[in-house]
């Protein structure tokens, strides 16, 4: 795991203080080392965070005839087996990296080595002869490339800031991501919050040569492929080969020469990962963290599961800092991004690292096998929508508008949660309806700045490419070619590595998402059950009140700490773009009338970091 930028300006001496400088600034991505390749007007630059092979994996790495120069970022799970491969097909090893083994891999197969690779990656090859630079991301996106091209200069860098620091001056923002930020909490790939900065898709690769872009994509999960495996194997065959692709891939992500732990909630999800370590014969340490909030807090259900399992385990109590430590963490994205779970993420990260270089985590799971319950309303919807308008409009919907809040946003609302399915069931948008996840809705994102653009349209384009049926089936593909890649990565990115933390998420191994594209949406949602094939596995190896506990969240007691920094502080914080009046109301509405708008405040605060 480490972090990666470059540069490649054919027209200009480089700068070598702003490289030096940029390396400093990277290095929380790479603590162990760093290196250099500078020439001909092309900088490759790395910080490695040492993981695998650490006497001779450091980079820029060359081929035998250094004509091939390489850097990564990500561990290649399935390297040793690509090694021996190459080495019957004539290619001579000088050490034990996987580094090695991707520069091989692209030497004998092009740029058809991606399909090959298995792990996280996000990689830079520059071919000395033809003068072409090669950029590739894994599937899912796990580790991230942003990248600039103008007037001859090209820049990419794992991180934002890293670029800019390169480019030397800050571009203007683009008021369609500011639009998708305010309604998504994030901004969707390819854009960035910078009009001039692009992401490079998950399963993409890109091609630089003659000053000239050409974007090749190799992967992308879409239902439309799923076939009805139900009918052709028995649900225990389905079980029994979904076991069996888990405890392989959480067998090839225990390959490390540091220490190695995993982060455990006491979910489905992580301790379904932890208890396969064991399974194979690893003594997991493990860590979770706890905010002393009644339903904030799940430290009871982690010690449970590490008491059955058996594991060292530690948790660490959370007491949330200033407003000055919120503004570096949130920083660290160098975009505005909303979801305030990077909190609590932040700091099991910097607890995790005290102990462990590496940690496995359940992550993806729920975007791979049905696990939000916004795909139960999705299901519900087109039978609630049967009901005569009087009914919905008239009595569901003005009994529930006289009923009381509870002071919470996500878990414990069951009054919250109905009057949002009936309120966004009626609404035939995208994005304002049961689709896709959302901050504020349209016509409040107008009221609170009348003059920003509409960007609706950005939003609507990347969705409705593939997702216009508005079934469960397309929200669960649309959360993984969307959410997934531009919330749950990124955040997982950022709040680890900048703690030099590796983080590994067995459920995003390639045979998994493959399992999980081909069985039907039956074995990923049964009546009102989430991840049924997935629990039905747990089954094995976890108590049922364990695997079938509710849904929690990684959640953050954002309500009770706002009322600690009261509401005169937080308006301060808000950008003075926003109409005053419409940032009034919310908080009037959040603090007087007790209806809970953290997470519509904290997007606003987040926004002001970039927008002031």
């Amino acid at each position: 795991m480490c972090g990666i930028a470059g540069i490649v300006d054919l027209q200009q001496k480089l700068n070598i203080s702003v490289i030096n400088k940029a390396s400093c600034m990277m290095r929380h991505r790479g603590p162990d080392a760093e290196g250099l390749f500078c020439e001909d007007g092309v900088a490759l630059l790395h910080r490695r965070l040492s993981i695998i092979d650490i006497a001779t994996g450091s980079q820029p790495m060359f081929n035998e005839d250094k004509t091939l120069v390489i850097i990564f970022n990500g561990e290649i799970y399935n390297f040793i087996s690509l090694r021996s491969q190459l080495i019957m097909l004539g290619h001579v090893f000088s050490t034990q990296s996987d580094t090695e083994t991707i520069l091989h891999a692209y030497e004998e197969w092009g740029t058809d080595c991606l399909n090959k690779l298995h792990g996280m990656f996000a990689f830079a090859i520059y071919n000395k002869l033809n003068k072409s630079l090669f950029l590739a991301r894994d599937r899912c996106g796990e580790k991230p490339i942003y990248y600039y091209h103008n007037s001859g200069k090209f820049i990419f860098a794992s991180e934002i800031k890293i670029l800019l620091t390169i480019l030397e001056r800050t571009p203007s923002p683009d008021p369609k991501a500011i639009y998708s930020y305010l309604m998504l909490g994030y901004i969707p790939t390819p854009y960035s919050y910078f009009n001039e900065i692009k992401k490079l898709p998950p399963g993409s690769s890109l091609i630089l040569q003659n000053d000239k872009i050409k974007l090749l994509p190799y992967y992308k999960k879409n239902h439309k492929n799923q076939a009805t495996l139900d009918k052709i194997k028995s649900e225990d065959d389905l079980c029994d080969e979904l076991d069996t692709l888990l405890s392989n891939s959480v067998k090839k992500m225990l390959i490390s020469d540091v220490p190695l732990g995993a982060f455990l909630s006491g979910g489905v999800d992580s301790s379904l990962i932890v208890a396969l370590m064991a399974k194979l014969g690893h003594r997991p340490s493990t860590f979770s963290i706890s905010f002393n909030k009644g339903s904030y807090d799940e430290s009871i259900f982690a010690k449970k599961v590490a008491q059955i399992i058996g594991t060292d385990h530690t948790e660490y109590k959370v007491k949330l800092g200033s407003l000055d430590e919120l503004f570096y963490i949130i920083e660290s994205f160098g975009e505005p991004f909303a979801d305030s779970s990077s909190i609590p993420l932040y700091y099991l990260s910097k607890e995790t690292k005290k102990q462990v270089t590496v940690a496995l985590s359940g992550d993806g799971s729920d975007e791979l096998f049905g696990g939000y319950r916004r795909y139960i309303a999705q299901y519900l919807k087109g039978y609630y929508l049967k009901l005569p308008n009087f009914i919905r409009k008239r009595l569901i919907l003005g009994l529930l508008s006289t009923l009381p809040d509870k002071d919470v946003y996500y878990a414990d609302s069951a009054i919250k949660a109905i009057r949002i399915f009936a309120e966004r069931a009626e609404s035939s948008e995208i994005t304002s309806g049961l689709m896709i996840n959302s901050i504020f809705p349209n016509d409040e994102i107008s009221a609170l700045f009348p003059d920003l653009p509409d960007g609706r349209e950005l939003i609507d384009n990347i969705i409705k490419t593939d997702y216009s049926t508005n079934s469960v089936e397309s929200l669960i593909d649309a959360d993984f070619n969307l959410y997934l890649p531009d919330d749950i990565l990124v955040k997982v990115d950022r709040m680890s590595m900048r703690n030099s933390l590796e983080v590994r998420a067995p459920f995003l191994d390639p045979a998994i998402l493959e399992f999980a594209n081909k069985i039907p949406v039956s074995m990923k949602i049964k009546g009102l059950t989430q991840k049924y094939i997935l629990k039905k596995v747990a089954l094995r190896y976890l108590p049922p009140e364990i695997v079938f506990r509710k849904k929690h969240g990684f959640m953050v007691p954002m309500t009770s700490w706002f009322k600690e920094m009261g509401k005169l502080n937080i308006k301060k914080s808000i950008t003075p773009y926003a109409n005053s009046k419409k940032v009034d109301e919310l908080l009037n509405a959040h603090f007087d009338r007790k209806i809970d708008c953290s997470h519509k405040i904290f997007a606003l605060m987040v926004l002001g970091r970039y927008l002031f």
